[in-house]
């Protein structure tokens, strides 16, 4: 798509055939015009760059969309539900560089009561990032949640579960059909997987629109330590007060993080969250003996470490 809007055949050089870096969607590069297409010489440095890894030993990054603004992390209520997945998408889209928004969908399918309590869930759990709320009959307030993120030539994305109405909020944004959709089936209120590969679309006002496949396994391998402290604010906002500096939130005495999960203002299952993604972005696809390494030599490396191992030595 060139800066008009139009579309157009394109190809890569030999350069970048063999270049493990190729271009995505979201991607601005420079080209040639050939007779009947424009051959792609050069990919422009990205502002951002949404990734996912495969879990397992298998850890290649995989390059969702790049040059994003705000990634709309988009769930039902009705039945994708799930706070420690949110944690893995808010986690990847700090990583990548763009800013967060949860889009929770199909508001009208739960009761009033399911609804604020779930709603009241995502706010505790993601805090700061902004929430968006829609219902099938809803367009024009929906359409006005979403203004604020489409204006000055914004790029912005959709991801989430198959089935989550994605395809459907970027077919409202256009104001026309652009993605395929399929209804809820009846038995179950379940949405139909439709997009199989990610497609740019262009808003009226010059913003652009990134419609996602729908991703099963949301892996966080490799992500940077300071995109798992921004998704999880709560938590290290209150490690701040731990007695220990290098306080790991197990027995210690004087751990905050405990105190406030005895006193019923912080769950067990959000900790629990916090340590699985930080395992999984620390030491992914290494052998046991590689990741006892790493944690002598981050251990070590910190202030306290020697304290930190005789307490490991001990709790043995």
């Amino acid at each position: 798509m060139d800066q008009n809007g139009n579309e157009k055949l394109a190809k890569l050089s030999g350069q970048l055939m063999y270049n493990d870096k190729r271009p995505v969607v979201g991607d601005y590069v420079n080209g040639s015009p050939q007779q009947d297409f424009v051959l792609i010489e050069q990919i422009e440095p990205r502002k951002s760059k949404l990734t996912r890894q495969t879990q397992g030993t298998d850890q290649r990054e995989h390059v969702i969309a790049a040059n994003l603004d705000y990634v709309f992390i988009t769930m039902s209520l009705n039945d994708d539900f799930s706070l420690t997945r949110l944690d893995r998408y808010t986690t990847l889209v700090w990583d990548s560089g763009a800013s967060p928004v949860i889009v929770l969908t199909k508001a009208d399918l739960v009761s009033d009561d399911e609804r604020t309590d779930l709603v009241e869930q995502v706010e505790d759990n993601s805090i700061g990032v902004p929430i968006i709320i829609t219902e099938q009959d809803q367009v024009a307030e929906t359409l006005q949640q979403f203004e604020p993120y489409l204006n000055n030539h914004q790029n912005i994305a959709f991801v989430g579960s198959s089935g989550v109405g994605k395809s459907t909020l970027v077919n409202l944004l256009m104001q026309r059909v652009v993605a395929k959709t399929k209804g809820i089936r009846a038995d179950d209120s379940k949405g139909r997987h439709t997009t199989t590969s990610s497609a740019l679309h262009l808003l009226d006002n010059g913003s652009r629109v990134i419609d996602t496949p729908g991703i099963r396994t949301v892996g966080v391998a490799n992500v940077d330590e300071a995109a798992t402290q921004q998704s999880f604010a709560d938590i290290m906002e209150l490690a701040a007060n731990c007695r220990f500096k290098d306080c790991q939130h197990n027995q210690e005495p004087g751990c905050a993080v405990k105190a406030a999960i005895e006193a019923g203002e912080l769950s067990s299952s959000r900790l629990n969250s916090f340590r699985k993604l930080q395992f999984e972005s620390q030491y992914a696809g290494l052998t046991a003996k590689q990741i006892e390494k790493t944690k002598m030599d981050r251990m070590f490396s910190s202030v306290g470490g020697a304290k930190q191992f005789k307490k490991q030595l001990k709790h043995k």
